[in-house]
């Protein structure tokens, strides 16, 4: 699996300024100054994701359910933004072999087990 991360998208809204852009599920749109008006829509065909109209003001996030399209529009006055991309999945942790002692205890336990039986 790839180290690589790409850096997070970011910019600046005149007062009024729309702009629209892609967002991949669990990609997070953050505000980082003044407020911005986001209007989403899930891409055609894709999920069924019902339409989300809200506010974001200069602190608070929003992440994106799945593939949607965006809408963002600065009310009043200038405001920023950034989109940080999705975290990337983890691979699952592998166990870590056991050791040859640990092997012996259980072939040793096992052979004790099998002459008990009498096999």
């Amino acid at each position: 699996m790839s180290s690589f991360t790409p850096a997070p998208s970011s910019a600046r809204l005149a007062a009024g300024q729309t702009l629209t852009r892609a967002l991949a599920a669990g990609d997070e749109l953050f505000c980082a100054a003044g407020t911005l008006h986001l209007c989403s829509s899930a891409l055609a065909g894709i999920d069924h994701v019902a339409g989300v109209r809200l506010q974001l003001r200069a602190g608070q996030s929003w992440r994106a359910p799945s593939a949607v399209w965006i809408q963002l529009t600065a009310l009043d006055a200038s405001a920023a933004w950034q989109c940080r991309p999705a975290p990337a999945m983890q691979e699952p942790a592998v166990a870590a072999a056991p050791s040859r002692a640990r092997w012996r205890t259980r072939a040793a336990a096992r052979l004790r087990s099998w002459r008990m039986l009498g096999a």
